[in-house]
């Protein structure tokens, strides 16, 4: 059923249950005050009876008593035996008590009595049958069942009309998504000029399309530079294996070309690794397997890890940290703290000191970096201002990173123009979402005499508190 025609007998029904109210309660109210017009008649009548008795004196009905259409009045003595009646008058029917109105039915006739006192110490019951009153109501229910289903149809057909008049934007809305496919994410959706539930609604559309197209925009750059990346190595790897299978190359020339294969397969075996951690440490990768750890303890196997590089090139770590205890992923977490204390060491000068910093803060992420600068991690914060988080921070003596870098920095793909070595631009992607991961933060920024600082800034549980 659709959203139109719910809509159209939601409102008949409303209309149908409140004119069905309205017409039982004028039906009501006809019948009450009928009633109540015929007790004031009945009870005129029975004490007018009762004075002309009194005042002339005579025992039974005169002529002028019983000139009452419609209306039977009979005078009972004090006995309760009848003296006198008048034509049309019910025989044994019940009487009430003096001043009081009654309905009693009788050989399947309903009637209205109504009873004064007599001066002869009985009764003066005047009385008439309740059929045309309720041949009446009959009459004006059949006029209110009418004119209910008359109005009934009309807010059938009006209530069609104004639904359809209603949702007349929700179907182009509907019409134009159908017609968004991946070749044209560029496309939006009309927005109603009032600011309403559908004007929102397609305003959220629209954002949601820009979120897409951005995202669809990544992934086909990911791929592309991903197949860039391994097509190169690849058709140098099948150039040095055909070298070492030529039938006129010597020994020497297919020991060169063994070497560089070998050189080559392990590219693409480092790339195929940093493909699989970037995926493992998005959001989506695999669930946040959160563990309590000492903020000391988790630093030291990331020194650790990057001691062979360091001792490379003669540089030196230095730790500052305290004692605290985080519950973080520390699979994820390590990836990215050894991910930019690795850049930190690879981009440093030989002999020179590389510093990481780690503690545990609370207040919001102005804390964390200045504002204005650039960040990474469109996964927002686990707390608001005043949430407690874990902010660690790598300093390096570097080259620095331009302006223009640093705004693309976290992407995949995205080398620095002084990057050397064998890397693909995979490391600081990784370490982005794997603080995303974290819904946390991370950026970059010059540093004060020359290098980088790199941060990144991890919301931790109230649980830890």
């Amino acid at each position: 059923m659709t959203i139109r025609t719910r809509l159209t007998l939601g409102y008949t029904a409303a209309i149908g249950v409140t004119l069905a109210l309205a017409g039982l309660l004028v039906w009501w109210q006809v019948g009450v005050a009928l009633r109540a017009s015929l007790d004031q008649t009945l009870a005129t009548r029975a004490t007018d009876v009762a004075t002309s008795l009194e005042n002339v004196g005579q025992s039974g009905l005169q002529q002028g008593d019983v000139d009452a259409p419609g209306v039977f009045t009979l005078i009972t003595d004090s006995a309760g035996h009848l003296v006198d009646a008048s034509a049309g008058t019910p025989a044994g029917i019940p009487l009430p008590a003096a001043g009081t109105g009654r309905e009693v039915r009788q050989a399947g006739v309903t009637y209205l009595l109504r009873a004064v006192a007599a001066p002869n110490g009985g009764l003066v019951v005047a009385g008439s049958s309740l059929a045309p009153i309720e041949r009446d109501q009959a009459s004006l229910a059949a006029v209110l069942a009418g004119v209910g289903l008359a109005a009934g149809l009309l807010s059938l057909l009006g209530g069609w009309w104004l639904a359809g008049r209603a949702l007349r934007p929700v179907a182009a809305l509907t019409q134009e998504a159908s017609a968004i496919g991946t070749a044209d994410l560029d496309r939006r959706l009309p927005e109603p000029a009032t600011v309403d539930e559908l004007g929102r609604l397609a305003r959220t559309l629209n954002g949601m399309l820009d979120r897409l197209e951005r995202g669809v925009q990544a992934q086909r750059a990911f791929v592309a530079s991903a197949s860039h990346d391994l097509r190169s190595p690849l058709a140098a790897l099948r150039t040095e294996l055909e070298l070492a299978d030529h039938p006129g190359a010597d020994a020497a020339s297919m020991r060169e070309a063994l070497r560089a294969a070998h050189a080559d397969a392990v590219r693409l075996g480092d790339l195929a690794t940093a493909l699989l951690e970037l995926a493992t440490a998005e959001t989506d990768g695999r669930a946040l397997a959160r563990v309590p750890v000492r903020v000391a303890e988790l630093l030291d196997a990331v020194v650790a890890r990057a001691a062979p590089l360091a001792g490379e090139r003669g540089m030196r770590v230095q730790v500052a940290t305290g004692e605290d205890v985080v519950e973080v992923d520390r699979v994820r977490l390590e990836q990215a703290l050894g991910n930019l204390l690795a850049n930190a060491i690879r981009y440093g000068p030989d002999g020179a000191m590389v510093e990481l910093h780690a503690e545990v803060r609370d207040g919001s992420d102005e804390h964390a970096h200045p504002a204005g600068r650039r960040q990474a991690g469109r996964g927002g914060t686990a707390r608001g201002p005043g949430g407690r988080a874990l902010l660690v921070e790598v300093l390096d003596r570097g080259p620095g990173l331009p302006d223009e870098v640093r705004e693309h920095l976290f992407e995949p793909f995205r080398r620095g123009p002084n990057a050397t070595g064998p890397g693909v631009g995979l490391g600081l992607a990784t370490a982005a979402a794997a603080v995303r991961a974290h819904h946390g933060t991370i950026g970059a920024e010059p540093r004060v005499g020359g290098g980088t600082r790199f941060w990144l800034r991890v919301p931790l549980p109230r649980a830890e508190r």
